[in-house]
């Protein structure tokens, strides 16, 4: 399909995931204005994080357009994305872990509709974390699905290509698989020159949201998942009794501890029971008992502490 005249793109997205994304995008964009002549981010407003809510940290995808000095809308609702278009003029939508539906309205303005380049081969793993449940469920390989966008549902556009399936090596985490996912699907220009919808081979299956609960470590899971549940999702937590003095009386309460840098350790160290651990001086990292081994952590910190409830156990120790 032949482009004419060159493509002004509203891009959508977020993440990580989206910044490599929009960067090739962008770079195709320097290279042949003729094909892209204009490139627009719209994204979520920056809001206040952390405790007591005093940091204003932008997502990935507005640092980056500010970096690069793409134009950038910011939008939190379907009424606030429409009002873009009294101003602006796209011929092509790209969806990329932008997290929201674009309205059917926004998608019906443009010349050639909307894509999404999807971090799965659907229809497995239709929703918002793709490649953390591939990590998490430890799979061996996964792929990326370029689908044109619904405007009610997610992941339920036409299949327009996929990509070879990619061995997810031992070594990979969320950004690096992140990135290695797109090579196919973006340097192939298959956003501007879509192939015959596909019939894929893949079960359907869900990857919904994470929440911060699956965030919690289990230490009745093998060394394998608690592993790979830190390459997915990154920094873990348990929680672990203590004993603080509140109005000079002793209290027992749950101290949140966060864990990273996880690595699966060939050594138990003499260690029992799932959640017991030890400090190893020599390789500098936490060993704590699983349920068929151990792990090592390198790094800990302490978080919030919280009232006791029914909630603690040995596993959380």
């Amino acid at each position: 399909m032949t482009i004419s005249p060159a493509l002004r793109i509203a891009f959508f997205g977020s993440d990580k995931f989206s910044v490599t994304s929009l960067r090739r995008l962008y770079d195709l964009h320097k290279r042949n204005p003729s094909l892209v002549s204009s490139i627009k981010v719209i994204t979520r407003s920056i809001k206040p994080t952390g405790r007591n809510l005093k940091n204003m940290i932008d997502v990935p995808i507005g640092e980056f357009a500010q970096q690069r000095g793409i134009q950038t809308f910011r939008s939190d609702s379907s009424r606030q994305t429409l009002d873009i278009l009294e101003t602006e003029k796209f011929d092509l939508a790209v969806a990329v872990s932008y997290g929201k539906l674009i309205p059917g309205s926004f998608l019906n303005s443009m010349k050639y509709g909307g894509l999404n380049v999807h971090p799965s081969l659907l229809p497995m793993y239709r929703g918002s974390s793709p490649i953390q449940y591939a990590l998490m469920d430890d799979l061996k390989e996964t792929g990326v699905s370029l689908q044109t966008l619904h405007p009610t549902k997610f992941d339920h556009g036409l299949i327009l290509s996929q990509s070879q399936p990619v061995s997810i090596r031992e070594d990979d985490n969320f950004i690096s698989l992140s990135e290695q996912l797109l090579t196919s699907a973006i340097e192939k220009g298959l956003y501007v020159d879509p192939v015959k919808p596909i019939q894929s081979q893949s079960a359907p299956s869900l990857a919904p949201k994470i929440t911060p609960k699956m965030a919690q470590i289990d230490w009745n899971k093998t060394a394998r998942q608690v592993k790979r549940l830190n390459d997915a999702l990154g920094p873990l937590h348990v929680y672990k009794e203590v004993d603080i003095t509140k109005k000079k009386k002793r209290v027992h309460e749950l101290q949140k501890v966060i864990i990273d840098d996880i690595s699966i350790s060939q050594n138990c160290h003499g260690l029992q029971n799932p959640g017991e651990f030890l400090l190893n001086p020599q390789s500098k990292s936490l060993i704590i008992r699983t349920v068929d081994g151990s792990i090592a952590a390198k790094k800990l910190k302490p978080g919030d502490v919280y009232e006791e409830t029914s909630e603690k156990g040995r596993s959380n120790s």
